[in-house]
């Protein structure tokens, strides 16, 4: 539920082409959070044309939708707090095994990339937060006997420099670096093949994901994979009860609003779309819990 695929899917074109003729990157932010901010604003007249189920749906997915910042989202808070909020994330991820389902996603890409090329695959994470999964993906590839080079990166000096500490305790090749998600323009073409951000995607306006993935795809040779929790009803009984039990006000506070801020599967299509115009989009689920983009070279 809270996917609306039914009512969603029959205006995907028409959006396209009314938001798809941007010249260039100002443009394109404007274009993407303007196109699903209609698609939302129309949902309710376009289920009122459906069944019962479509317009319960819609009015819910209404009232649940915000763009209230979760903590990690303001610069000023409380860098100590911040850290404990990734802390209590990278436990909730190891309590549901989220990095190896992730992994799982990746790694038909990265052996596909190994196999035809036989070469170092290179990989760069952005929004990596606590780094433990581009740690995790490191070291999972070398046991898979896959060569692959790690790249983590985060907005946030305090969050590189701890990621830092952590793969030189590991003894890990893992780097990471400050780096801007929305301006990867210091980055040189094709630098890596892969550019992959993950658990992230609901932290940035639909313009300012269109930017990513219009910037990643100079960078990746490859693709731009985004995995993020999918929009359900579901996640509301797990997430903040796990909250709870780690014992973080500010995770659930956090987690919560992550739940009312995650995409349609049909909005990650919609601004893959306009900001890869001549690349190949997918959207899909990975069960039980996550939706998953792919921007490909077509």
């Amino acid at each position: 539920m809270l996917q609306h695929r039914g009512t969603d899917q029959k205006v995907v074109a028409q959006w396209l082409q009314r938001y798809g003729n941007w010249q260039n990157l100002s443009e394109l932010e404007q274009s993407a959070s303007e196109a699903v901010a209609e698609l939302r604003r129309t949902r309710w007249r376009r289920s009122a044309e459906g069944p019962l189920r479509d317009r319960c749906e819609a009015a819910l997915d209404t009232l649940l939708l915000t763009d209230q910042p979760e903590y990690l989202d303001m610069p000023d808070f409380d860098p100590e707090r911040r850290v404990g909020i990734i802390d209590a994330l990278h436990r909730f991820n190891r309590w549901v095994f989220a990095y190896h389902r992730f992994y799982r996603i990746l790694k038909p890409l990265i052996q596909k990339r190994y196999l035809e090329q036989g070469r170092t695959v290179r990989v760069l994470e952005l929004a990596s937060g606590s780094g433990a999964f581009a740690l995790m993906l490191a070291r999972q590839a070398q046991r898979d006997g896959l060569d692959v080079a790690v790249t983590g990166s985060d907005y946030f000096p305090e969050h590189v420099e701890a990621c830092r500490l952590k793969s030189a305790a590991e003894a890990s090749t893992v780097t990471f670096r400050v780096l801007n998600a929305f301006d990867l323009s210091e980055l040189p073409k094709g630098a890596f093949d892969l550019v992959v951000v993950t658990q992230s995607i609901h932290h940035f306006s639909p313009g300012q994901l269109a930017l990513m993935i219009h910037q990643s795809l100079r960078v990746a040779s490859m693709a731009f994979v985004g995995i993020d929790g999918q929009r359900s009803l579901g996640l509301y009984a797990v997430v903040p009860t796990a909250g709870v039990l780690m014992r973080s006000a500010d995770f659930i506070h956090d987690s919560v609003i992550t739940l009312r801020k995650f995409y349609t599967e049909t909005e990650l299509e919609l601004i893959g779309r306009l900001a890869a115009r001549t690349h190949d989009v997918d959207v899909r689920t990975a069960w039980p819990a996550y939706s998953v983009l792919t921007v490909s070279a077509a």
